[in-house]
């Protein structure tokens, strides 16, 4: 910022304060200008970024892709979905990383999560409706570690898992 704006550029509020009248020289005062970045706005946007706003690139970062999932069959497919490394959701909901569209009504909002963690992926069900299978068993699962080309059924949804 110019040491001769009052206003800060970004948010339009006073964001510098006159140190000393008689040098005249300003310094940041920026304590209630500065975004808190993990802050809900009240227009709902997560995160506290304004959409209309540049934001920093470090703030933008994703995790890197360590795997995918295939839809088998459905609407969806042949669609692939990226997983990265922490928690992907499996769901209905729009929030899910991997959605799964209402045109399969037996998927729950929050189905199932496919964690990546030291070079391991495990499968945990959300306590769904009607559960989640791995391969051809018959019993639902609630905790499992995925192996390359294992498949994933949710609700009539079944998912190919690929990992890198």
């Amino acid at each position: 910022m110019e040491d001769s704006w009052t206003d800060c550029p970004y948010c339009v509020k006073p964001g510098y304060r006159v140190a000393s009248p008689a040098l005249g020289k300003t310094v940041p005062d920026m304590g209630a200008t500065v975004p808190d970045l993990g802050a809900t706005r009240p227009d709902g946007n997560a995160g506290g970024f304004d959409p209309r706003k540049t934001v920093p690139m470090m703030s933008l970062k994703r995790s890197p892709v360590v795997g995918w999932l295939v839809a088998m069959n459905g609407s969806q497919k042949g669609e692939d979905f990226r997983l990265r490394e922490g928690k992907n959701t499996l769901g209905s909901a729009a929030s899910a990383e991997v959605e799964i569209k209402l045109s399969d009504p037996a998927v729950s909002g929050k189905h199932a999560n496919i964690s990546y963690r030291d070079g391991k992926f495990v499968l945990t069900d959300l306590d769904s409706t009607n559960g989640t299978f791995v391969n051809e068993s018959a019993e639902p699962v609630a905790r499992v570690g995925l192996s390359d080309n294992d498949v994933i059924r949710l609700g009539e949804t079944t998912l190919k898992f690929k990992c890198l």
